[in-house]
């Protein structure tokens, strides 16, 4: 029975899909370096549409794969964390999208579905 529990624990947490963050700090050279988009995630401790966010659409396999192959994500709280200048929210979640040289591509107030998010993702890749 243990053996049984063991697989299963082991089988769920590969299902899951891990989305590495990154700090802001490294955000900028990394993306140069890998030649991808930076993806800053602002939100904050008891926002309902942040944990969704995390917690179901970036553990969709579809959407982890894309985050992975093409941006660099940062996640910085507004409460906790320094959120640059020129940064601007008014709710959580607040996606900004930027270029290796800091340069906005796209700001996403609130979440969406995975689907949606998918089509999000790569409208921004094909730029």
């Amino acid at each position: 029975m243990k053996k049984i529990l063991i697989l299963i624990t082991f089988l769920l947490s590969s299902l899951m899909a891990d989305v590495k963050y990154t700090d802001l700090f490294d955000a900028y050279d990394n993306a140069k370096a890998q030649h991808k988009t930076v993806m800053i995630m602002l939100s904050q401790k008891g926002c309902p549409g942040c944990s969704y966010m995390k917690n179901v659409v970036f553990n969709n396999k579809n959407i982890a794969k894309k985050l992975k192959k093409y941006y660099i994500v940062v996640h910085l709280d507004v409460h906790e964390d320094s959120i640059p200048d020129g940064l601007k929210y008014f709710a959580t979640p607040t996606f900004y999208f930027l270029n290796a040289d800091k340069k906005v591509l796209k700001r996403l107030n609130g979440g969406e579905n995975a689907k949606d998010f998918s089509t999000t993702l790569s409208a921004l890749k094909a730029k």
